[in-house]
Parts: C-alpha cells; structure tokens; sequence
C-alpha cells in the first residue's frame, strides 16, 4: 500500500475540514470547506480574515485540524488528524486558487471572504476499513 497516496485520496474525496487556531490563550476551531491540492499537500479554504479563528490565523500561522466524515459504524470509521500552516494569499496571486475553489463550490462566488492556503506538514490517519485501528503516518520532509 502506498501511504501518501491512501491518504491524498481521502482527503480529496471530502470537502469538510475543522481547524483550530490559537494565539496566546485565544483558541478557536472553525469548520470550512476546503478543496485539495494532494500534489503538494496542500488545502484551500475561504473564510474572513475578520473572523475569530482568522484573526487569530493572522497572528499565529500554526494550526491543527480534522476531516473525520460521521458514520454510522464504528467499522467504518475513517479520518485524519493534521497539522500546518495557514497563510493568507495576496490579492494579487488568488485568482488560480479561487477559481479552483468556485469551480467545486461555486455558491462561494456570493461569499465576501478571502482564500487561504493550507500547508499540511504532518497527518495521522485511521482508516477502520482496513483493519480496526488502522494507522498511517506522514510528515512533510
């Protein structure tokens, strides 16, 4: 089995991410759709820099997260846990991945937020099909 490529399909079969974002004492999750960049494991979200996690995200660019679908059996349980960071991309270079983003949700086009782009640097991922408790590593090298 090829790890990295069991863990990019997962992650680009879904669209539902949770990050948390933390400052000081400040922390704060969020839920965000996201699209997948797995070739440099990389996701893109959009969400205002005003928000309470994106104002703490522009103080703090490390941040954690989840994409965990709910099933109904705990033998179908799948998920992965991941840490990063997050920046804010420049007006000047969005367009490619907002186009990208509006093309898989493109009710988002309505939406007055900017695009961010997460830089995956280690995931853990438990994936119950294949065995109960199953596990996979990566880190960014």
């Amino acid at each position: 089995m090829n790890e990295l490529m069991h863990i990019q399909h997962f992650i680009t079969e879904h669209h539902l991410l949770t990050l948390c974002a933390s400052f000081n004492d400040n922390i704060w999750c969020a839920n965000c759709y996201y699209i997948a960049d797995s070739d440099n494991m990389a996701l893109y979200i959009l969400t205002s820099p005003d928000s309470r996690h994106g104002s703490l995200m522009l103080k703090n660019r490390n941040i954690a997260g989840t994409i965990a679908p709910e099933p109904h059996e705990i033998s179908d349980i799948q998920g992965v846990q991941f840490s990063g960071s997050i920046e804010l991309i420049p007006s000047s270079n969005e367009q490619q991945a907002l186009e990208l983003y509006y093309k898989k949700f493109p009710i988002a086009k309505n939406m007055s937020s900017s695009i961010w782009k997460i830089i995956l640097n280690e995931i853990k991922m438990t994936d119950n099909h294949i065995k109960f408790g199953f596990k996979l590593n990566w880190q960014r090298t």
